[in-house]
């Protein structure tokens, strides 16, 4: 697979017959979380052209930076260019690569996932998604079998929170800047 690496990323492809396709993050996120016990020298060099091209501060990619695509079967809907299965599947690769991205990325799972805690269950999205929730558990769990020598991934700062913090806080703020407006117009009255 070396020869036919994607020219666009340098990455494994997407697919190779019937014709070769480029990098995506879906694919990608698969292949980095079991390359590492195949080839763990080219996994290191593959894993970080891959979190060049694919890992943004909120998540993975579907297609590299830069470029626009749609979603499918393998990557699922995307959300502002990010395949949610790309990045709990993702989670799992940092983790074999004792990357601190898996921190981050389950971080953000906990933070938008709307998690539910039963007596002895963990759903996200309410359960609705009940296969996410097989993958999410998967990705925490994921460890290296073989390769034991993969460096720390470099620290990250905590603004990563930031744009979801607002995201999730604005229609908080809205609703109470509404509210405070009818108020303020009722005693005006």
């Amino acid at each position: 697979m070396k020869t036919e690496l994607d020219p666009a990323t340098g990455l494994l492809p997407h697919q190779v017959l019937p014709q070769v396709t480029g990098a995506r993050g879906s694919s990608q996120a698969m292949i980095q979380r079991f390359l590492v016990d195949i080839d763990p020298t080219f996994a290191r060099s593959q894993y970080q052209l891959f979190r060049d091209k694919f890992v943004t501060g909120l998540g993975i990619r579907e297609c590299p930076k830069g470029t626009a695509g749609r979603g499918d079967v393998d990557s699922g809907p995307l959300v502002l260019g990010m395949s949610l299965s790309a990045t709990v599947v993702g989670m799992g690769a940092a983790r074999a690569h004792h990357d601190s991205l898996a921190n981050r990325l389950s971080r953000t799972g906990e933070l938008v996932g709307m998690p539910f805690s039963g007596l002895r269950t963990k759903r996200y999205l309410f359960g609705a998604v009940p296969i996410g929730d097989a993958f999410l558990a998967w990705s925490t769990s994921a460890r290296p079998l073989v390769a034991t020598d993969q460096p720390a991934g470099e620290g990250s700062s905590g603004w990563w929170r930031l744009p979801w913090l607002a995201l999730l806080w604005l229609p908080v703020l809205l609703l109470w800047g509404a509210l405070r407006l009818r108020h303020r117009g009722r005693r005006r009255k």
